[in-house]
């Protein structure tokens, strides 16, 4: 199911506080399998399953109206015991009133306890038995404590709504099919279904499966629908409305599927508005998961304003948000992929609903990349990643595994979006021929059973030979994230090209081991933008890597198509004006002062981890310990930027830059001061110069006049005499000229205002490392370039005082 969070939030966030691989075969029994390979998580709900199958629910019901919001009738359950002797039978029925059970024409002893429902044989059963059970109940069905799940009645425009929501977020277990009906409510028992739904004539039932029979007789209208594939009791569905169709088709794999689109008829036409790309996320899903393996697609529009339900063949929809495509990824398609991620391969337990939820949402972003292109989910991934890092182990306790998560945590954050991040990256590990094979594996391997973290494994391993143990190990069965960083590239002419020797660093962000065997991707810019991409294998704290280029790069970058998610966000733009540029990924504002003589890119990642410590730090400064920023990319000569960054020690629930400061504004904010170094060989200094502006005790700003390429971070400043990088135009006197421009082999440098005999000069490549040093007069000074490599370069010019220019240019 997809919760809304706009509407949904504060139920949610008070729940979640509240407790802060065998060969394809014919259906079986789904704990055969679990008999060869003992489940992961310890589920009490699931036990029963070991000692009876159920097979065939008959659901013969009378539903009520939203006056009286009653049900009444009965429920024939066919069911077959895996164990001899078997004295007596539980059920699971909640709030409803039992009035007799039987077995043929002889009335059993039964107990009812809370939503307990004890049934006694007559005789003991044994496994050659197999027998229906009829009990007759009625009552008012229950809702979910948490307004999330259960029954509804409603007559919003007087259409009568009468409908489930198969989970209980507050509910333990979650599984809610005993709100309507006796059942064995868990994950592992699934089981075929007929319903037999009567109500007044003017209003229709929906229900899972192919419709069979529509009878009125007097003033009733009895559906019978059919489901001969098992599903678990949380996906059976009733939805009853005066209800208006649009029927539609589709020629999926397996041939021509129905699609049902039920509204009451004044929204139809919103309805097809609203799902004008549903058949073509149909086949995106059949592409990536193979074919859909139910009778019709279904999806049936109720007054509910906090989510969808993915019950099976017949989705519980949201009226609030029909006709509007901003939801079309987030709720039609997240909810249709729940029939291969759900319904079709249902998670074993709660504490694996990443199998289910995480997958749907990566499919749903998946949808974006078949729908619109490749770039529409990057920037969904890259954005709900960003807000992951930023927030997950503030909303929900902690950094958690994915698979392993508590009751009150089962609908969160980590099953969702975290289970989708993983997802992503698993694709990235694999490559998309082997990842997408692998999910077209398990769904013919599992299909209409269960699966739990460790089995999926297996079944990708299989279907793909690859070894995934550290994967599972890393993202599945741990929490939090690694983060990876470029500490060096050193380059070696060869007779074509250069070899790269690539030096790598990982650190932890709230995870507890360092990650072995990730694949990361190096992209070397050529100075013309031109692109080469190298794999290398990542393990441990420290790496390092030889590769051959057939240039030079001007600039190189980690993990730049963001292939693995890691604990940074990043974004790069392309600058061809002058602009105000917000990059929301990296947090930070550049002003474009002047754009240079052609285009730049620049790139922003900003990192949550902390720093490294200061090679020296003779006036005591204290540096963040909780994030930094680096800048990198190729820079266009006489190109100038102002770049302001927030400093934010509140904690929020909302904000963009909520949270990161926290330990650097334990009292307020006045010592805080930012720090720049041109890259991991140079030392940290304070840019005493830059502007700042307090906000209050928390939070600010602090922007620099010149942008640096190299990496920023925030710190407590200590002894304030230390004398930092001036970063204040209005003070610097030092005007330069550069020409020719892109040059050869030799630069010409005027100084045109400054009233100083000698400044110095330095010339750094694009990493900020310093290439040449040397004392220049006031005049003109022509600098030899033939030892350096064609490129861009920045030329620095520092006076007396400290004050400095700094323009950059290109070597062809």
């Amino acid at each position: 199911m997809k919760i809304n969070k706009p509407f949904f939030k504060q139920t949610l966030i008070a729940l979640l506080f509240i407790s802060n691989l065998v060969a394809h075969s014919q259906p079986i029994g789904c704990q055969v399998f679990k008999n060869a390979q003992a489940p992961i998580y310890y589920s009490p709900e699931n036990l029963r399953s070991d000692t009876f199958d159920i097979l065939t629910y008959t659901i013969n019901l009378e539903v009520g109206s939203s006056t009286n919001q009653l049900l009444k009738g009965h429920t024939k359950i066919r069911f077959a015991p895996k164990m001899n002797n078997q004295p007596f039978i539980y059920f699971d029925l909640l709030q409803l009133t039992v009035d007799s059970i039987k077995e043929n024409n002889s009335l059993l002893t039964y107990s009812h306890i809370g939503s307990r429902l004890k049934v006694n044989f007559l005789t003991p059963k044994n496994i050659i038995d197999t027998s229906i059970f009829t009990v007759y109940y009625g009552g008012q069905p229950a809702m979910d404590a948490t307004g999330w799940g259960g029954f509804y009645f409603d007559n919003t425009q007087g259409a009568e709504y009468a409908y489930n929501l198969g989970v209980g977020f507050g509910a333990a277990p979650h599984n809610y099919g005993r709100v309507w009906f006796p059942c064995f409510d868990n994950f592992v028992e699934k089981s075929k279904y007929q319903f037999n739904i009567t109500c007044d004539t003017a209003r229709r039932s929906y229900c899972n499966g192919a419709l069979t029979a529509d009878v009125v007789n007097g003033l009733k209208r009895t559906r019978t629908w059919v489901l001969n594939e098992q599903i678990p009791t949380y996906l059976a569905s009733v939805s009853v409305a005066k209800y208006a169709k649009v029927n539609w088709t589709i020629n999926a794999l397996n041939g021509n599927k129905p699609i049902d689109l039920v509204a009451f008829a004044t929204d139809t036409t919103a309805v097809k508005n609203g799902f004008v790309n549903l058949k073509n996320c149909i086949n995106g899903f059949e592409n990536y998961f193979g074919p859909y393996m139910w009778n019709r697609v279904g999806y049936c529009i109720v007054p509910f304003g906090s989510g969808a339900m993915e019950h099976a063949t017949n989705i519980t929809y949201p009226k609030p948000f029909i006709g509007n495509l901003a939801y079309e990824s987030d709720l039609m398609a997240h909810e249709l992929s729940h029939h291969w991620w759900g319904n079709l391969v249902t998670c074993e337990t709660q504490e694996d609903m990443w199998i289910n939820e995480g997958m749907a949402t990566f499919s749903s972003y998946i949808f974006l990349e078949w729908q619109y292109g490749k770039k529409r989910y990057l920037d969904k991934v890259k954005t709900q990643h960003e807000d992951l890092l930023h927030f997950l182990h503030k909303k929900e306790s902690g950094f958690r595994a994915v698979s392993g998560v508590p009751h009150s945590l089962t609908y969160g954050t980590h099953v969702y979006t975290k289970g989708a991040d993983v997802a992503h990256t698993l694709r990235s590990y694999m490559g998309d021929v082997a990842f997408f094979a692998a999910c077209k594996y398990l769904m013919t391997q599992r299909a209409f059973k269960n699966v739990n973290s460790s089995e999926m494994k297996t079944l990708f391993q299989t279907s793909s030979g690859q070894n995934l143990n550290d994967f599972f190990n890393n993202w599945v069965f741990g929490g939090g994230w690694p983060h990876f960083s470029i500490d060096s590239v050193k380059y070696t002419p060869q007779t074509s090209g250069v070899s790269a020797v690539i030096a790598v660093k990982q650190k932890l962000y709230g995870a507890t081991n360092l990650y072995n065997n990730v694949p990361l991707e190096v992209s070397f810019f050529k100075s013309d933008w031109s692109v080469e991409v190298r794999t290398i294998l990542m393990s441990g704290a420290t790496g390092s890597f030889t590769v051959s280029l057939p240039f030079t790069p001007a600039f190189y970058a980690l993990n730049y198509d963001s292939k693995i998610s890691d604990a940074s966000s990043h974004e790069a733009k392309v600058i061809k004006t002058v602009a105000n540029l917000n990059y929301p990924l990296g947090k930070v504002f550049l002003k474009v002062l002047n754009k240079g003589a052609d285009s730049s890119l620049i790139r922003v990642t900003h990192n949550y981890v902390k720093p490294d410590a200061f090679k020296n730090n003779p006036k005591n400064h204290r540096l963040s310990n909780q994030h930094f920023w680096k800048f990198e990319g190729i820079i266009s000569p006489g190109f100038q930027g102002k770049v302001r960054f927030n400093y934010d020690g509140t904690k929020s629930a909302a904000g963009a830059f909520v949270y990161l400061d926290t330990a650097l504004t334990i009292f307020n904010g006045d010592s805080v001061g930012l720090f720049y170094r041109p890259n991991a060989a140079g030392d940290w200094v304070w840019l005493r110069n830059a502007t700042k502006q307090i906000t209050n005790a928390k939070t600010g700003t602090i922007e620099i006049d010149s942008l640096m390429l190299g990496e920023y971070t925030f710190g407590n400043v200590g002894d304030t005499s230390s004398v930092g990088i001036n970063q204040n135009t209005k003070i610097i006197p030092v005007i330069i000229k550069l020409y020719p421009n892109p040059a050869k082999s030799s630069l010409t440098v005027e100084l045109l205002n400054s009233n100083q005999l000698e400044h110095t000069l330095q010339l750094m490549d694009i990493t900020g490392r310093v290439v040449m040093e040397k004392q220049i007069k006031k005049n003109s000074n022509l600098i030899e370039l033939t030892s350096l490599a064609h490129g861009t370069y920045i030329v620095k010019v520092i006076d007396s005082n400290g004050s400095y220019y700094s323009q950059t240019f290109l070597i062809e």
